[in-house]
């Protein structure tokens, strides 16, 4: 892949660097013909890079003023989507507000048209699209989109039928997506039943066929990822894969052997409590910051864990929230005795009962430290997050903190959750040793260090 000459360098004059590789050009080309013109492919592969000048060369000609950008995040995508869109026009385009949603305005030809952009993630978001009369959509990370949404947006395409353009971006999942079901599938049917006219150009683009990657840039991207895992299948090959079972792969170099810890290596190091609800089981975890000189990389060890499960003892054993607030200021001296210092943060997921609770045992026991609420990922990307930290070895484990290394190995994913909507989730698991409960915690631990990075 001799490709280096191949270079897209960010500029901030208004200048839009288009690479028109062959298959980057057969795209835009026929998606002058089509109706829905849908680019699925892996992470980093020019989906938005390719679909804004198709989008944009569209809008140009359009008969019409008005054409949309559909997105979870409006903010992100007027800086993606809406960031290329400026830089392709140049001059001619400048940042406004449509009726108080973000828009760019377009001035050509002695013409005005206007791109504005609506967030389509939640329920009720079809709102805000009902009653607008659009030329074009342009639907980026489609699939994460709400359906209803999606399917009132097209509907305000209809008046111009055949000249109006529907564009799509998205990462593949599995074949159950909804989207893939509801649409795809939909679309598909259409033009296999009208093989003269040009209803659907449905093509997939991998990370080879980003035109600024060359091989160094796209060896670092994959490095990132476990090659056994459905993320790498999905993100890095550009294939649909449904999950297997297991989620999480455990291999030799997760484990540390607490004779091996060195704590004069760790730098700082924090606490989070994950509080569970009347039978529920809480579970505290000490996470600490450590240099890897070998592998060049920042890594999260976990060194000490408490788990408690009221579910399974007499009601003489259980604990109260007041209880759990006090179990957790015991572990966070222990973890001070242990580390010969004080954590940096105290985390916790809980009520807000618990945070009040919390700061009063650790007035109590002379610590100045605002307990903090821990940061949350949404549930697929803490999954995929949490493999590759484990095929890097950027997440380990001290060996006798068996109830993480456990539920790590235990985590499967919910096969009846996936059949109806294709998400990924992790399979509850009730047992008398609790139900996976070290999970949340470990996420937590790893999303403060992704955000301390």
């Amino acid at each position: 892949m001799a490709r280096s000459h191949l270079k897209y360098r960010p500029t901030n004059n208004n200048n839009f660097h288009f690479i028109g590789t062959p298959k980057i050009c057969r795209y835009i080309y026929d998606c002058n013909d089509y109706v829905y013109n849908m680019l699925v492919g892996s992470v980093r592969s020019a989906k938005d890079y390719t679909t804004t000048v198709s989008f944009v060369l569209n809008v140009l000609k359009s008969d019409y003023d008005l054409h949309m950008v559909g997105a979870v995040d409006v903010k992100n995508a007027m800086r993606i989507v809406g960031r290329y869109i400026l830089d392709f026009l140049g001059g001619v385009a400048k940042q406004v507000r449509y009726n108080e949603a973000p828009a760019i305005r377009i001035n050509v030809n002695g013409k005005v048209k206007y791109i504005i952009f609506l967030g389509g993630k939640n329920v009720g978001s079809d709102a805000a699209v009902r009653g607008l009369t659009l030329g074009s959509v342009y639907f980026t990370e489609i699939n994460l989109l709400n359906m209803d949404f999606i399917d009132q947006a097209i509907k305000r395409t209809l008046t111009f039928k055949d000249k109006r353009r529907i564009y799509g971006t998205f990462n593949p999942k599995g074949i159950r997506d909804p989207f893939i079901l509801k649409f795809i599938n939909q679309w598909q049917k259409e033009q296999e039943n009208n093989p003269d006219r040009k209803i659907l150009n449905y093509k997939t683009f991998t990370l080879i066929d980003n035109p600024i990657f060359n091989e160094e840039d796209i060896k670092q991207i994959k490095a990132g990822y476990d090659p056994e895992s459905v993320s790498y299948k999905r993100d890095i090959l550009g294939i649909f894969a449904d999950p297997t079972e297991t989620l999480y792969r455990v291999r030799d170099y997760n484990i540390l052997n607490p004779l091996e810890i060195d704590k004069k290596n760790y730098g700082e190091y924090f606490t989070v409590a994950d509080f569970g609800e009347s039978n529920s089981a809480t579970i505290f975890l000490l996470g600490a910051f450590y240099w890897n000189n070998i592998d060049k990389q920042r890594e999260i060890h976990i060194l000490k864990e408490y788990h408690h499960i009221n579910k399974t003892l007499n009601e003489n054993q259980k604990l109260s929230p007041n209880e759990y607030a006090s179990a957790y200021g015991d572990f966070i001296n222990e973890c001070k005795e242990y580390m010969g210092k004080l954590p940096s943060r105290i985390l916790y997921d809980g009520a807000r009962e618990d945070f009040r609770n919390i700061s009063k045992v650790l007035k109590s026991i002379g610590i100045q430290i605002t307990p903090k609420y821990v940061l949350k990922l949404e549930e697929s990307e803490r999954i995929k997050t949490n493999q590759s930290w484990l095929y890097l070895g950027k997440l380990r484990i001290a060996s006798n903190c068996q109830t993480s290394i456990n539920n790590l190995k235990d985590a499967t994913n919910d096969e009846k959750v996936y059949e109806k909507t294709g998400e990924i989730r992790t399979k509850e698991i009730f047992t008398e040793e609790g139900h996976l409960d070290a999970l949340d915690g470990i996420s937590y631990l790893v999303a403060e260090a992704i955000k301390k990075v």
